[in-house]
């Protein structure tokens, strides 16, 4: 009995110390990962990705924008495809430069511009650039993401990406279509909020007429690619071209000019790299 009573007087003990330990321990950043790439060559980009697509060159807009941002400002880089791996904060991409790791495609944007002195738009429209690229990714991209994951086509491209085996897929499909599913939509309403269809297609149309009013000329700010058209070219692309879903149906009825635009972007960035 005196044994028993210890027993469970040890666990809880424990399961409090834990809580308590947890509760008053500071958060703190997660050490960098080990460099991959130790004989890497100087000022080369080793961009760490999802492995490819025939159709469009990434499913992740993320790790798409990346290589854009490299083709479009000649940045030499080489593709390293991950299964496992993954960056700092846990996701993809990251990058190796030099022997420096950095992740997040908001920052290793800026790291790029920083390093490669890449020059800035002159006036208002390095600043209409910075909050295109913000709405984009910080909105539209979590509408898009709602529309995407309710396709089946989404979860079936994750598996074959994954490597997981053609035969079972009757078998494991259903699971991997249940967490990866369960957790975009966590993260979605936790970013905008929890929305009817009808409502997120409101939101849709109108960051859409955002894009297409901010249009200057042959891209977005003129006639020079740049860096919001990496980011709003590598969003688009990666919903339009990998599968059909409901934003396909809105670019293709109500926004033609956008779709012009990512049909020219592709073809400047990416003429060989699309079987359509």
């Amino acid at each position: 009995m005196f044994d028993c009573c210890f027993l469970l007087f040890s666990l809880v003990f424990g399961a409090i110390f834990m809580y308590l330990k947890d509760l008053f321990t500071s958060p703190k950043i997660k050490d960098k990962p080990e460099i991959q790439k130790r004989d890497y060559k100087k000022d080369t980009v080793y961009l760490y990705q999802y492995g490819r697509l025939k159709n469009c060159p990434n499913l992740s807009p993320f790790c798409m924008k990346i290589e854009v941002l490299c083709r479009i400002y000649k940045i030499p880089y080489e593709i390293v495809e991950c299964t496992t791996m993954r960056s700092r904060n846990g996701l993809l991409p990251f990058i190796e430069l030099n022997g420096n790791h950095f992740s997040d495609s908001d920052l290793i944007e800026m790291r790029l511009k920083s390093y490669f002195k890449i020059p800035t738009l002159s006036g208002d429209l390095e600043t209409q650039s910075v909050a295109l690229s913000k709405m984009t990714f910080f909105h539209l991209f979590h509408i898009i993401y709602r529309f995407k994951t309710a396709e089946h086509a989404f979860y079936e491209t994750i598996y074959r990406l994954v490597g997981m085996p053609q035969a079972l897929k009757f078998l494991f499909l259903p699971f991997v279509k249940a967490s990866v599913g369960k957790r975009f939509y966590a993260r979605n309403t936790g970013a905008i909020g929890d929305f009817e269809w009808n409502e997120l297609d409101e939101f849709l149309h109108k960051d859409l007429e955002v894009i297409q009013n901010s249009m200057k000329g042959k891209f977005l700010f003129g006639d020079e690619l740049t860096a919001a058209d990496a980011t709003v070219f590598s969003l688009l692309a990666t919903v339009y071209y990998p599968f059909h879903t409901h934003v396909s149906d809105v670019l293709e009825k109500d926004f033609p000019k956008i779709l012009d635009y990512v049909k020219r972007v592709r073809q400047d960035v990416y003429p060989n790299d699309f079987e359509l």
